[in-house]
């Protein structure tokens, strides 16, 4: 099984059943499963802070969302992190592809890689790293924590994890 479906099927585990992404070339493989996957709810989305309000509302209808999404949609979206997710306490999950981390071939993407998790700890999302595949496992509790700190959390999965699945 692809480390895409062993994600998926780790968040769906988890209680997810409604996904937003922003393109991604990591993501790509999910976005393909997700697209034909009659069980959940999927749509692309053109920006990150978008998808944040999307999420909130399928949250207020009884939905457990995540959003998938590289490292530098979190700098693009700290205000409705904090003044809508956080504030009105809803759980969501950031499935974060960690671009910039080693392996990387585009340097640009180094410079949000070096603050992304800073940004996280300032904002006090927990943080899962899955650097291997052997900690992919953990993504269903960390999905149901969302659910029981009524907030977001996310899933870092660095870059030497998802280039393995193209």
């Amino acid at each position: 099984m692809k480390i895409s479906q062993k994600i998926i099927s780790k968040l769906k585990d988890g209680g997810v059943d409604f996904f937003l992404s922003v393109p991604c070339k990591l993501l790509a493989n999910m976005i393909t499963i997700l697209e034909a996957d009659k069980e959940v709810f999927y749509s692309a989305i053109p920006r990150e802070e978008e998808g944040m309000g999307i999420c909130a509302g399928a949250y207020l209808g009884n939905k457990l969302p995540c959003i998938m999404m590289q490292n530098t949609g979190i700098g693009n979206s700290v205000n409705s992190i904090v003044s809508l997710l956080q504030l009105y306490q809803m759980p969501i999950v950031f499935l974060i592809s960690y671009r910039g981390t080693p392996g990387e071939p585009v340097g640009a993407q180094g410079a949000m890689a070096s603050v992304t998790e800073e940004i996280l700890n300032t904002l006090r999302i927990p943080i899962l790293h899955c650097n291997k595949e052997s900690d992919i496992h953990k993504i269903e509790t960390q999905s149901k924590h969302a659910k029981v700190i009524e907030g977001p959390v996310a899933i870092l999965c660095n870059f030497d994890l998802m280039k393995d699945d193209q």
